[in-house]
C-alpha cells in the first residue's frame, strides 16, 4: 500500500499540467473583475439643484456638471425632461465621455404661469444605466397693482407714522401694502407680500430686524405671539384681527409655521 505522501508525489505532475492548461486557456494577462473602480461611474456635480428666481425672471437657468470617473468611455444617449416647460441641451447627441472627461449640460425652466416651489426632473439615459437629476425653482408671487417700490421719503414718512402708532400701517396709504396685499395669502406668499417688504428691505428702519439673521431660533409659539400681538415699543404691531390687524387665525398659523421652518438662526461667526 502506498502512503499518502507517495500518492501526492505521484499525482503532482498531473496537477501542474492542469494548472498550466487553465492559465493558457484563460490568458494570464486578463484583468481581474475587481480591478475596475467600484461605485458610481458617471458623477454629477449635484443631483439636486435649486434656483431662487427674481420677480423679473422669465426662466431659470441650470448648469449640470458631469464627469466620467470610470476607466472606459461612457455614452449619454439622451436626456428626457419631466415637463414641456423644461429644456435640456447637451454638447452632442449622443454624447461620448472619455475616461476622466468632464462636461456641462445646460437646462432651462420656463417660469410663465408658475409660482411657489416648482420641481422638475431630468432623466439621463446612459450606457451605464439611468441617472436622475432634480431641478427646484423658488418663484416669488407675481406683483400686484400698486406694487411699485416706495421712495426713500415715503419710507421715512411711514416709519415716523408707525413710531407714533404701530397700527398706523393698517390705515390710509400704508394699508395698500400691509393689508390689501395680504388678502387670501398663506405662509411663504403671505410673508413675501406683507412682511418681507419691511424685513427684507435693504432700506428698512434700524428698529426693523433682519429675520434671516436671528441670534436664537424662533419656535412656533414665539412666531405666533409676535405675529398676533406684536412687540411693545417697536414698529411691530399685532397683525391678528383680534388686535386690529388684517390676518385671520389661519393666516397667523400658516405664517408662523413657515417662519419657524424658513428663518433658522445663522451660526455665530468663528
Amino acid at each position: 500500500m502506498l502512503c499518502p505522501m507517495r500518492i501526492i508525489t505521484r499525482c503532482r505532475p498531473a496537477w501542474f499540467l492542469l494548472g498550466f492548461l487553465a492559465r493558457g486557456l484563460l490568458g494570464q494577462d486578463a484583468p481581474a473583475p475587481h480591478s475596475l473602480p467600484a461605485g458610481p461611474t458617471l458623477v454629477f456635480g449635484s443631483l439636486t439643484n435649486q434656483y431662487d428666481a427674481k420677480p423679473e425672471d422669465t426662466s431659470a437657468p441650470f448648469s449640470i456638471y458631469v464627469t466620467n470617473v470610470w476607466t472606459n468611455p461612457i455614452v449619454i444617449e439622451s436626456v428626457h425632461t419631466s415637463c414641456h416647460c423644461t429644456v435640456a441641451t447637451m454638447p452632442a447627441n449622443p454624447w461620448v465621455f472619455q475616461p476622466g472627461e468632464s462636461g456641462v449640460v445646460s437646462a432651462t425652466v420656463e417660469l410663465e404661469g408658475q409660482d411657489g416651489l416648482v420641481t422638475k426632473v431630468l432623466t439621463f439615459f446612459t450606457s451605464v444605466g439611468e441617472r436622475v437629476v432634480t431641478l427646484i425653482v423658488s418663484i416669488p408671487p407675481p406683483p400686484r397693482p400698486g406694487d411699485a417700490p416706495l421712495s426713500e421719503a415715503q419710507r421715512q414718512a411711514a416709519a415716523t407714522k408707525a413710531a407714533a402708532d404701530a397700527r398706523a400701517i393698517f390705515k390710509g396709504d400704508c394699508a395698500s401694502c400691509h393689508v390689501d396685499k395680504a388678502r387670501g395669502l398663506l405662509g411663504r406668499d403671505l410673508y413675501a407680500a406683507s412682511c418681507g417688504i419691511c424685513h427684507d428691505s435693504p432700506h428698512r428702519a434700524g428698529m426693523v430686524p433682519d429675520l434671516r439673521a436671528l441670534k436664537q431660533p424662533g419656535t412656533l409659539d414665539y412666531w405666533t405671539q409676535i405675529i398676533s400681538y406684536g412687540k411693545p415699543n417697536t414698529l411691530m404691531p399685532g397683525f391678528a384681527r383680534a388686535q386690529g390687524g388684517p390676518l385671520s387665525d389661519l393666516q397667523v398659523a400658516s405664517l408662523a409655521a413657515w417662519l419657524q421652518e424658513a428663518m433658522p438662526p445663522r451660526p455665530p461667526p468663528r
